[in-house]
């Protein structure tokens, strides 16, 4: 090849290359968003006082078991468990 034809052919590209650049930015231009994001009411972090407030002692039942208190079942007499009595 000539250098003539090399720079027609360099030529023929870069003005296919805009062409095609300014086509495509015609046919697919982003959508426009007007949306917002809804914004989040600020967490508190205190604690209601359950033991005094009369809404929650209607929630909660007063006999019912309470899984934090550590349970005994049955007198264990022997100290060392791996060993017989």
């Amino acid at each position: 090849m000539k250098q003539k034809d090399i720079i027609t052919l360099v030529l023929i590209a870069s003005i296919t290359a805009v062409f095609a650049g300014v086509v495509s930015t015609l046919l697919f231009s982003p959508p426009k968003h007007d949306a917002t994001a809804p914004s989040v009411p600020v967490i508190s972090n205190s604690m209601p006082d359950i033991a005094n407030d009369p809404d929650y002692n209607t929630i909660f039942n007063e006999k019912a078991l309470d899984p934090s208190q550590p349970i005994e079942i049955g007198g264990n007499q022997n100290q060392t468990p791996f060993k017989s009595p």
